[in-house]
């Protein structure tokens, strides 16, 4: 396969360095569709993309943390003693200065970035735009181009899914050096993780009616047919179905000396280089609870079919006798990708703009979260199209027994050197306990996309793997799936990552999360007898398979973070 061609865009901006005008992607290789940068992997090894859904992760990142702390920043600032210059070390698109210049309306800001994916500044407020200024280079190669003691304040947000482990202490080094004395740092970093689904959950989702391996002849009688015994070696049964995607992810910071869990190994390099710290504990965010299933949808008439030939067969007459009156028909209804709910309730919280995806929904009529493996699969709703009725008891069971959407890891809080206290006051616990359940979906969708967005580097680790280490992909499973075995690599990969965004889309539940905003849920496409029997086979299917949940497979942490504050010494 040749290697991506850069891509050959013509969006123009402007060179900070030179003041001419440049090709805005002149630093980006198009993958397979996907926009990454430019650089040798080994000098960047950033492995997300930059396509318009990984870069609006950020933006969401951004939003969760103003909702909870109500400002741009987790430091307590005196009145009128806010930042005068600060930088945002990997600014991504630019949003969080966009907010905090309206915050610090005498702050000057630097963003500095590998590559130009900001806001220009042309399009802003001239107050805003005259304040900014967006620079680009890499700072694991070369040191900062800024003056000692420039800033007062610098702002780091999710950045190591680029840095290896042996760079942090170098950077830290280059932010204390830019830091004026008294000057803070915040940095907000999470895991690496790959969200994964149980078995149990995945298989009714994929789960389709399959041909008799026996001979039916017309005398009654059967014979059955014996399949030749398979060539494949004994596999033991995987974790989950996405093992292969999950050891790719993994593999691609690990050949990067990235450590999957910046959150635990950041303490040591920070506190090398600030002897002032402040470090909050981690906080683990847990799986969504699991929704009510989506209802079934009505049945077509049962003179559809016809009708619709009908139809046809009219508006051909129609062209040739253009006068012939029409019988009025009822077409078969346009397909929708939502379930069937819909609640005078959540049409009412639409009306008077109360509900939010953050806030605690406990007026809702229609609630959708369990509390406990047992609520998933026996207060469930019937097979129709009304699920309100049939969640108002377990709406009140959950209300009672809402289960915390966090765990806290306090142990690391307590060797920092300003005291547990104050390491607890950076995470605002109690505004994140007011938070609706549905907001983890919100939690899982950042992680999620997160893999989505590395699925150039992992294929990459993939084809090594074909060529180098074809063990590894056995044990993963790359060749016992039957429906894949006679495609081309790319393929067969692309359909392995269409099935796992699938799967999480189904995990998530967007419908759900709409119907609590109060938007009206359109009902489902009605459908013929057979396609309506494989639809309830598939439901009881699922609902058989959520019987099988348990709390560690509801409740299993989806994302981790963690903030750290550095002050620097006052000489």
């Amino acid at each position: 396969m040749p290697p991506p061609r850069p891509s050959t865009a013509t969006t123009m901006a402007l060179d900070s360095s030179s003041g001419r005008r440049v090709p805005r992607n002149r630093d980006f290789l198009n993958k397979h569709g996907h926009r990454h940068h430019s650089y040798d992997p080994e000098k960047a090894p950033y492995p997300l993309s930059y396509d318009r859904q990984v870069l609006e992760l950020e933006n969401m990142d951004h939003s969760f943390v103003m909702h909870v702390k109500k400002s741009v920043s987790v430091v307590q600032f005196p009145d009128h003693d806010s930042p005068k210059r600060s930088l945002d070390l990997g600014c991504g698109g630019g949003t969080w200065i966009l907010d905090a210049a309206k915050e610090w309306p005498d702050c000057e800001f630097v963003g500095f970035d590998l590559v130009d994916v900001q806001v220009p500044t042309s399009l802003l407020e001239p107050d805003v735009a005259n304040r900014i200024s967006w620079i680009h280079g890499n700072f694991l190669t070369t040191k900062l181009p800024f003056d000692d003691d420039e800033f007062d304040h610098v702002h780091m947000h999710g950045l190591g899914r680029g840095i290896p482990e042996n760079k942090w202490g170098v950077l830290f080094e280059e932010v204390n050096r830019v830091l004026r004395p008294g000057g803070v740092v915040e940095v907000l970093e999470h895991d690496i993780l790959f969200p994964t689904l149980p078995t149990w959950f995945t298989a009714p989702l994929r789960a389709r009616n399959k041909r008799s391996d026996s001979v039916h002849y017309p005398n009654g009688s059967h014979n059955r047919i014996d399949k030749p015994p398979s060539s494949q070696p004994d596999i033991p049964p995987l974790p989950h179905d996405h093992a292969l995607l999950e050891s790719l992810y993994y593999a691609v910071f690990e050949n990067r000396f990235i450590n999957l869990r910046p959150t635990a190994i950041l303490p040591i390099y920070f506190t090398s280089n600030f002897r002032r710290v402040i470090s909050a504990p981690i906080v683990h965010f847990r799986m969504p609870a699991l929704p009510p299933l989506q209802a079934l949808p009505q049945p077509l008439p049962p003179n559809a079919l016809l009708m619709e030939a009908s139809l046809s067969s009219d508006r051909s007459e129609t062209t040739s006798q253009p006068h012939a009156p029409l019988t009025p028909v009822t077409p078969r209804p346009f397909a929708v990708s939502f379930s069937s709910t819909n609640s005078s309730a959540t049409s009412k919280s639409a009306s008077s703009g109360e509900s939010s995806l953050f806030s605690n929904m406990e007026s809702s009529t229609l609630s959708c979260p369990t509390t406990s493996p047992a609520d998933c699969s026996p207060h469930l709703p019937a097979l129709s199209c009304d699920t309100t009725n049939s969640l108002s008891s377990e709406t009140e069971t959950a209300h009672v027994m809402k289960k915390p959407l966090y765990t806290v890891d306090s142990s690391a809080a307590e060797s920092t050197s300003m005291g547990v206290a104050a390491s607890q006051s950076l995470i605002p616990l109690d505004e994140i306990d007011k938070l609706s359940e549905r907001s983890l979906a919100m939690q899982l969708y950042w992680s999620y996309q997160s893999v989505l967005g590395c699925q150039e580097a992992m294929y990459e680790e993939l084809l090594d793997r074909t060529r180098n280490r074809t063990g590894q992909l056995t044990e993963c499973g790359w060749d016992t799936d039957l429906e894949l075995s006679e495609l081309e690599s790319r393929t067969k990969f692309e359909i392995l990552v269409d099935r796992y965004e699938r799967d999480m889309q189904a995990r998530i539940s967007l419908w759900c999360s709409l119907a609590e905003l109060g938007w009206s849920v359109p009902p489902r496409e009605a459908m013929s007898k057979a396609e309506l029997v494989e639809e309830e086979r598939l439901y009881q299917a699922m609902l058989k398979a959520r019987r099988c949940a348990s709390e560690e497979d509801l409740y299993t942490p989806c994302r981790s973070v963690r903030i750290f504050v550095g002050y620097k010494d006052i000489q």
